[in-house]
């Protein structure tokens, strides 16, 4: 097998390799070695190899600047060639192709690891090469690979993998595949129609892309088509739930739908994802003949996550019924997604087995109006769960009223529900609402401040734990201001005395 692999490539580098290497991957690679003969600054360019005088006085280029060859034109970086050069070595990975030498239909590719070493003698430096993973593509068959491994010895991959085995580090290091060779390799075989020109910028060197259109040749038609997305799911082995039968000879195979719905499916050919035409099936084998069109818009709820959602509700009714009436109320409402509908039914079903409404009726499951009875629901649901906080809290204020505390303009007293507190952050832009709960349970003490002018208008809110003041905040949490700073210190002393008042208090036999 491995002799049979090999014998596709040629023996030694070609002289276009050579030349897009020099010319192209290591364009930066160019030098003017300088140094003085005499009180002449002499040059020497590593590309066009010529020797020529620069000036005579204080030198003319200098170490590390940038210049322009003043016998071929290149733009060179200049090194003083006295200073140091052990570790001037410019490497690169070029992906190369060509067409197999026994098979003019057969594609082949070569990773090369490249370098040109200026380390020594810097005169006439060549570029050298180091194949480290090698790749045949053949039509139908697919693509197969060997690479080098770290004993030096080469091994096949099972798959086309883009990147080689030794290439720890690669991303630090220039990779570079040129497409003229692409272009070159793929004419005259059936990899000259793939349309692999579309996908050059998003997949650099195109190993996986040819490897999948010598598998499945119907690569060409969806590319040409405009399905383009279908191939990145299967380049990026993203899921594609079965919907797409890649050794199809026909589009309607390929989709396996009519002629008719393929080409409906194009004009929506830029945003469609394996998802789409799994939708398309999945509705349709549950006897639902959505249109292309209608199977796109409902693709989300196919994923795995809301198709649980939607079988956890199938003893109200069936998954059909269920998308039917969620398409309707999106088409109905301002709802941005049908999965968001989904969530809101969800919610509102949840409310309704909360507060204890039987879901016995079909006017019950699916209002009319989703959006509207999902708000109405949830004011209900937080009514009901506001009542047992209210309950705590007004327990709670007998022991709190006793802190409350006025002098001069400012006010303090507990807060008295949990209406008051979410007032209180959205007028103040905090969160003291989510300390409700915790206020009801006695693990923390909320007050509220105000001038006395104003008992109603929120002004900052307090918390406490026993005499110990946790935090005090103004609108947008600011800090207080220095007098309201002074009659919080004030309130706080307050609350201390009282406590200790109280401990001291004896209690009744």
């Amino acid at each position: 097998m491995s002799h049979d692999f090999f014998a596709h490539f040629p023996t030694q580098p070609s002289q276009a390799l050579t030349d897009y290497a020099r010319d192209v991957a290591f364009l930066q690679s160019r030098y003017l070695f300088v140094w003085r003969d005499g009180k002449v600054q002499m040059a020497y360019c590593t590309h066009c190899r010529e020797t020529y005088p620069l000036g005579v006085g204080k030198d003319t280029f200098r170490h590390n600047d940038q210049a322009t060859c003043r016998q071929c034109g290149s733009t060179c970086v200049v090194k003083h060639r006295g200073r140091g050069r052990k570790h001037l070595i410019d490497v690169a990975y070029i992906v190369w192709y060509e067409k197999s030498v026994i098979d003019p239909h057969v594609v082949v590719a070569t990773w090369y690891y490249a370098w040109r070493d200026y380390s020594g003698d810097y005169h006439n430096v060549e570029t050298q090469f180091e194949p480290r993973a090698r790749y045949v593509f053949v039509p139908v068959r697919g693509g197969s690979m060997m690479r080098l491994d770290w004993s030096g010895e080469w091994q096949p991959r099972r798959n086309v993998h883009p990147l080689p085995v030794g290439a720890m580090g690669w991303h630090a290091i220039d990779v570079w595949c040129s497409h003229e060779s692409i272009q070159t390799a793929v004419a005259g075989t059936p990899l000259q129609y793939s349309g692999w020109e579309t996908y050059c910028d998003q997949y650099n060197t195109l190993l996986t892309f040819f490897d999948l259109a010598c598998r499945y040749p119907c690569v060409e038609y969806l590319t040409k088509l405009g399905f383009g997305n279908l191939v990145i799911a299967k380049l990026e082995r993203q899921r594609t739930y079965g919907a797409i039968h890649w050794r199809g000879k026909t589009m309607e195979q390929v989709f396996r739908m009519r002629r008719g719905d393929v080409n409906a499916f194009r004009k929506l050919a830029a945003t469609i994802e394996p998802l789409s035409l799994y939708s398309y099936h999945l509705w349709r084998r549950l006897s639902w003949n959505v249109s292309p069109d209608e199977a796109h818009f409902l693709r989300q709820l196919c994923q795995p996550h809301y198709w649980r959602q939607i079988e956890a509700r199938t003893t109200l009714a069936s998954e059909v019924e269920i998308a039917k009436y969620l398409f309707k109320q999106v088409r109905a409402s301002t709802y941005h997604s049908v999965t968001y509908a989904l969530i809101e039914w969800h919610d509102y079903l949840r409310h309704c087995e909360e507060l204890g409404i039987p879901l016995t009726s079909k006017r019950v499951v699916f209002p009319s109006n989703l959006r509207d009875v999902h708000d109405k629901m949830m004011r209900r649901v937080q009514i009901k769960r506001d009542e047992g906080l209210n309950e705590k809290i007004q327990a709670r204020l007998a022991e709190l009223e006793p802190f409350s505390y006025t002098d001069g303009p400012f006010l303090i007293r507990p807060a008295r529900s949990v209406q008051e507190l979410f007032d209180e952050g959205r007028a103040l832009h905090h969160c003291v609402g989510s300390y409700a709960a915790r206020y009801a349970c006695g693990e923390t003490d909320l007050f509220v401040m105000r001038l006395v002018s104003a008992p109603d208008t929120p002004l900052c809110t307090i918390e406490m734990q026993g005499h110990v003041l946790r935090q005090a905040r103004g609108e947008r949490n600011r800090p207080l201001h220095e007098d309201e700073q002074t009659f919080v210190e004030q309130f706080v002393r307050h609350v201390t005395h009282g406590r200790k008042r109280h401990r001291r208090q004896p209690k009744a036999s």
